[in-house]
């Protein structure tokens, strides 16, 4: 019996120095290293902890320059009703696409920029507010076509058919885009350059694939009196 239990406290204390001689390569490894192991552990809550800090900035000023936003639309939009001056609505859209760059708050705010001025008849800077609006899009919204058919405008005014043109054609691709409208739109200044064919192209476009539009009829008859013309 002593003689099992000599044994028996032979094979505890084997096992035992077998798990430490096991253990003690990880031992080491932890000791000689364990000053860069807290550092890279200190690293990592540090970067979790300022990539949070950034989302909770991020996002309050997404809120503060929807603020803003909204509030210049209202002044918009009670000038646009009373017939009122665009200056000051537009000095506002301006201050929001300033301060608060990088946001969708700035992208919206160069889109009522650009319509503002082209209001007040500056051609050349709303041109610039609506491209600078497309370059500040994250991702393509509805709001895109309407840039490009603002475009459009804007170059319709300035007796510059052909980029007009450019821009407008941008606001039926992908079909069905703007629809007649932007049809309408190209044959109107393919009309102005004297281009009969492309013209009549475009507002038989209209006649073929939008034959229940309310201008259907005012189609028809600029189709019959640009066929009359020699």
């Amino acid at each position: 019996m002593i003689k099992k239990r000599a044994v028996s406290r032979n094979v505890v204390g084997d096992k035992s120095e077998n798990l430490l001689s096991l253990s003690s390569p990880f031992l080491t490894f932890v000791q000689k290293y364990l000053r860069y192991i807290t550092v890279g552990i200190i690293f990592i809550f540090l970067f979790v902890a300022g990539f949070l800090g950034w989302k909770y900035l991020n996002n309050k000023k997404e809120e503060q320059a929807m603020v803003g936003y909204f509030q210049a639309y209202k002044v918009y939009e009670e000038s646009i009703k009373q017939d009122k001056s665009l200056e000051q609505p537009l000095q506002l859209f301006q201050s929001v696409a300033e301060k608060y760059q990088g946001t969708s708050a700035e992208a919206l705010s160069l889109f009522y920029t650009g319509n503002c001025q082209f209001a007040m008849k500056k051609y050349d800077k709303a041109i610039a507010s609506y491209n600078n609006f497309l370059k500040s899009l994250p991702a393509k919204t509805n709001l895109v076509l309407v840039a490009y058919d603002s475009l459009g405008y804007c170059y319709e005014e300035k007796k510059d058919f052909n980029n007009a043109i450019k821009f407008f054609k941008k606001t039926i691709t992908p079909h069905p885009g703007l629809g007649e409208s932007g049809c309408l739109n190209i044959a109107r200044c393919y009309e102005s350059l004297g281009d009969k064919e492309n013209s009549l192209a475009f507002y038989n476009k209209v006649v073929v694939e939008y034959p229940n539009s309310s201008r259907i009829n005012f189609v028809r008859e600029k189709i019959r009196l640009l066929k009359s013309k020699s």
